[in-house]
């Protein structure tokens, strides 16, 4: 569920002209010539690698593979056995969100759901329902955290970058394409924007990326467990323990034009970024009563009141229920990243400046 592409800075090159040069984004979502766009595979995906010489290690994959194979059986029905004791002995509040994230869905058709790495395991199986598109890694470990995840009713990708060469696969021109294709369809993508390796809390742009390239809305997820057990992990992954409480949240329409530069991206990460840090700290002071900042920027200051403000809109059209001009919901994907005919898109108001 990681957000692990983001894009490359532009290399200088003397002999381009200014008006020739191809923006940072656009060199990271087009589909190069010799690149086949990536299904959401899930379990089906294997790993193509070499067989090795001797036969100590083959002896070793064998018995890696058989390990592998049971767990990907085993673990996702204990998963989901825990989880299902958690809801069962738990205040869940689930009712505002779950309304929230429909209506959504019923307006704009499609969307992208970012969230902190944090909250990965609870979410797996509380937005189950929700029928979401995410994204696991191609390693031995992603190929349990796919089996979860299907288990739980999700369509996985399998891709991102990786530690490793063998590993890394690029998955976000395929996730794009494969939204513009199902632009008839409700598509929701969850998305883990600080994953998936880190820094904790520092918002990628590969979800933002996925926005703007389909013309579809960002929103902030969030759930929050009340009794929890945090893991020793990079993120602090939230373990949700029984008896307590769970709230979510969802916040937006934020909208990224389809003009949007690889400069101009950057204000939009950062305030949604800032987003994201500030429905964390409503969440926790409404479920714990008291604020975590571990990991915020040091000169963090809450600009939300509970209650009376939920969101703060960096664009001329962020939380308003009216879409932009180059939104289409349904008809030909491609038309859902264009403006009509009437209004151009190069006469877009430009982005106000985030409220102090």
């Amino acid at each position: 569920m990681s957000d692990s592409e983001t894009p490359p800075s532009e290399p200088s090159d003397p002999g381009r002209s200014p008006g020739k040069r191809r923006d940072a984004f656009d060199r990271l979502t087009e589909r190069r010539a010799d690149e086949a766009l990536i299904t959401p595979e899930g379990t089906r995906y294997e790993r193509k690698r070499r067989k090795p010489r001797r036969l100590g290690r083959r002896i070793r994959g064998f018995f890696s593979g058989l390990g592998v194979r049971l767990a990907t059986w085993a673990f996702p029905l204990a998963y989901v056995a825990y989880c299902w004791l958690v809801k069962v002995t738990s205040r869940v509040e689930l009712d505002t969100y779950r309304e929230e994230l429909n209506t959504a869905l019923d307006r704009y058709g499609r969307f992208v759901g970012v969230l902190w790495h944090q909250e990965v395991f609870t979410v797996a199986y509380f937005y189950g329902e929700f029928k979401a598109h995410t994204l696991a890694s191609t390693g031995n470990f992603g190929q349990i955290v796919a089996a979860m995840l299907e288990r739980c009713g999700y369509t996985v990708f399998r891709g991102g970058s990786s530690t490793g060469r063998a590993r890394r696969r690029r998955v976000l021109p395929s996730m794009i394409h494969h939204m513009r294709e199902h632009a008839h369809e409700r598509v929701f993508y969850g998305i883990t924007v600080d994953g998936s390796k880190g820094p904790p809390l520092q918002l990628k742009s590969g979800a933002l990326v996925i926005a703007r390239s389909c013309g579809v809305p960002v929103y902030l997820c969030r759930l929050q467990t009340g009794r929890r057990w945090e893991l020793g992990t990079w993120d602090r992954t939230a373990f949700p323990l029984p008896f307590g409480r769970l709230k979510a949240r969802l916040i937006g329409p934020f909208w990224i034009p389809p003009d949007c530069s690889s400069k101009d991206m950057e204000g939009y990460r950062a305030h949604l970024e800032r987003e994201l840090l500030e429905l964390k700290e409503m969440l926790h002071l409404e479920v714990d009563g008291e604020p975590d900042r571990r990991e915020f920027p040091p000169d963090f200051e809450p600009r939300w009141q509970p209650g009376e403000v939920e969101g703060v809109p960096y664009g001329p059209y962020d939380l308003q229920l009216g879409p932009p001009p180059w939104f289409v919901k349904c008809g030909d994907p491609k038309k859902g990243v264009e403006a009509p005919p009437s209004e151009p898109a190069s006469s877009e108001p430009a982005p106000s400046e985030p409220a102090p």
